[in-house]
């Protein structure tokens, strides 16, 4: 921990850890307005530099041969500007006594790169045990009206990323690895493990409750409650592999395996090479589940003594 922070009182700790993390809130905000802003600078040529027909491709995506461009022109500056920039600059003006949250002074290891991958393939199969079951949940009688806006926007949302991952080419297809995989798992970390997480720690003094909290924030800002719990576990385990290795690159690395396995495996089996379809909500058989599950916790505490040695962030 740095010497300034052990010296400081409490209350002003937490009072500027308070303040650090409304002022990234601000810089996201900004991040996303500027991020449009490019966005639509570049889809005006696209459409005749009519406004019209971009809002109407947005809004109707499926209507319009140009809307995946766009779509995708659009989540790609919005992550840029909002996830990647805004965090790089709240930590150039604000967090500037600290180390950048992309930097580590351990060496990155090839061997835990590999023992992450692994990871990520076991959780996936175990997690699809609490995907089936979340989206199974039924708040029709507590709650009609929430449960008619969560459907509603669950699907909405799905038919969106059908859409947008349903690749005709290998050229398709990295063009989606990049938009949809790389810049989200660099953005999302950077944001939510590499500057909320630390803060969230200094803010209540306990890592565990840091790391769930910004899980439930990362869960929270994807809008789609019946994958809310499957995501919250997925945002933990990246906190955990920060946490006890100080190196946010493993919890990128783990994030683009979620994404770009998923989308790969989605364009082979479009392709008809395989029968395993990724946008499925069933869940695998319950051995292979409890099998992955311990191979999970097998790997994950091969993780934590890999990285022992490591110093965790601040």
């Amino acid at each position: 921990m740095n010497l300034t922070e052990e010296t400081e009182p409490t209350l002003v700790r937490r009072s500027s850890a308070l303040a650090s993390l409304l002022i990234l809130l601000g810089f996201v905000l900004a991040g996303l307005f500027v991020g449009q802003f490019f966005a639509f600078l570049g889809l005006f040529p696209m459409f005749d530099y009519s406004i019209e027909a971009i809002q109407s491709a947005l809004t109707n995506p499926i209507g319009s041969p140009k809307a995946k461009a766009a779509l995708l022109i659009l989540q790609a500056a919005t992550s840029i500007f909002a996830f990647i920039l805004a965090p790089l600059l709240h930590h150039r003006l604000i967090d500037r006594h600290r180390p950048n949250p992309l930097t580590t002074q351990h060496e990155t290891s090839i061997v835990v790169i590999g023992l992450v991958f692994l990871l990520m393939i076991a959780f996936m199969f175990a997690n699809s045990i609490v995907i089936e079951w979340n989206m199974n949940l039924d708040f029709s009688q507590f709650s009609p009206a929430f449960e008619e806006w969560a459907r509603g926007k669950e699907e909405q949302l799905k038919e969106l990323t059908e859409y947008l991952t349903r690749f005709n080419s290998i050229g398709g297809l990295l063009v989606g690895l990049v938009v949809i995989a790389v810049l989200p798992a660099i953005g999302e970390e950077l944001v939510f493990r590499g500057v909320v997480q630390p803060k969230l720690h200094k803010l209540l003094g306990n890592h565990h409750a840091a790391i769930w909290l910004a899980a439930l924030l990362f869960s929270a800002i994807h809008l789609q409650f019946y994958g809310f719990f499957p995501r919250l576990l997925l945002g933990a385990l990246f906190g955990y592999l920060f946490y006890w290795s100080g190196n946010l690159w493993y919890a990128i690395f783990a994030h683009f395996i979620n994404n770009g396995f998923t989308l790969i495996m989605l364009y082979l089996y479009q392709q008809d090479v395989t029968d395993v379809d990724m946008e499925a909500t069933e869940a695998v058989a319950w051995p292979v589940a409890l099998a992955a599950a311990l191979a999970g916790v097998f790997l994950l505490y091969q993780y934590r003594h890999m990285t022992k040695t490591k110093q965790p962030y601040g």
